[in-house]
């Protein structure tokens, strides 16, 4: 029987040019663990987002306190497309770890980053590797090639979202965020969430909010993903942690190549592919959160 976690609250503190909000829930013992989502994080501020944060996380936070960190939210007339770019968001989230107490000598904290916030930990664990202990990346790509498919498919994103085009921007995301192959349900009623696995990020953000209220973040994230002041290929060999990367075989956004090739540029880091997982693999790979624990608790 899994132990029922303190509730989470999000606070809100400020940085140079904006401010940036963490959920926390108190946990046990175990090294503090930093969540790190992915783009879909800049379609809403956490605030109102509790509840599914609390239901996804509260089980990790049994053995561990657990923060998960939005993306920034620049204040009037700051750029906000600056301050999206990943190494920009690793500087900004390297403060927010010294802000809320988790910088040694009480850390450093273990990361679990998924898709575009995989990116960003890279960044932030080779800016500032005092911070990091170890790593869980999910569907993470380190560069997005110019003429990749990746790279078509989120121009196609940026154009539907600068259109405000959101119901065709979602039903397209609630497709791709699905196993190559798969339908979407059973019933036209069906959706990504209405599957007996647990729902994603992605899916519950959707639900609550049709529309994206900070837009703007999210198109930026995407434009600064195709950015070649983004990439970070050439430094991952830099990277001396613990590093576990995981890979859906059925990924529609990130190639399993592409994550495996994260995997091998980093000395000594472990691969994991479920070979019937899509994108979205905190919530579809197979036996994820008891991969993912014993990982964390070879560092406590």
């Amino acid at each position: 029987m899994v132990e029922q976690a303190e509730v989470g609250r999000v606070t809100s503190f400020a940085f140079g040019g904006g401010r940036i909000e963490a959920f926390q829930i108190p946990g046990g013992s175990g090294v503090p663990l930093l969540v790190l989502g992915g783009v879909e994080l800049g379609f809403r501020p956490l605030a109102g987002m509790e509840q599914v944060l609390q239901r996804r996380w509260e089980r990790r936070a049994v053995h561990r306190p657990v923060t998960v960190l939005g993306r920034p939210i620049a204040v009037e007339g700051e750029e906000t497309g600056r301050l999206l770019n990943p190494p920009v968001i690793a500087e900004i989230v390297s403060g927010a770890i010294h802000h809320l107490g988790l910088a040694p000598p009480v850390g450093p904290v273990a990361i679990e980053a998924e898709s575009g916030g995989g990116r960003i930990s890279l960044w932030l664990t080779i800016l500032h590797p005092d911070l990091v202990s170890r790593l869980v990346l999910a569907s993470v790509a380190s560069e997005t090639p110019p003429g990749s498919q990746m790279a078509t498919r989120m121009a196609r994103w940026i154009e539907l979202a600068e259109a405000q085009d959101w119901g065709r921007l979602f039903a397209g995301f609630a497709a791709q965020m699905q196993p190559a192959g798969d339908s979407l349900g059973d019933s036209p009623g069906d959706s990504p969430g209405d599957s007996p696995r647990s729902e994603d990020t992605f899916s519950a953000a959707a639900r609550l909010q049709p529309r994206p209220s900070t837009p703007e973040r999210f198109i930026a994230e995407l434009r600064s993903t195709l950015d070649p002041l983004s990439f970070v290929t050439s430094r991952l060999g830099e990277i001396r942690v613990p590093t576990l990367v995981l890979a859906g075989g059925k990924d529609q956004v990130v190639p399993p190549e592409r994550t495996r090739q994260v995997a091998e540029s980093i000395p000594g880091a472990r691969f994991e592919l479920d070979p019937d997982s899509g994108h979205t693999v905190r919530s579809s790979f197979r036996g994820y959160d008891e991969l993912v624990e014993a990982f964390l608790e070879e560092g406590d």
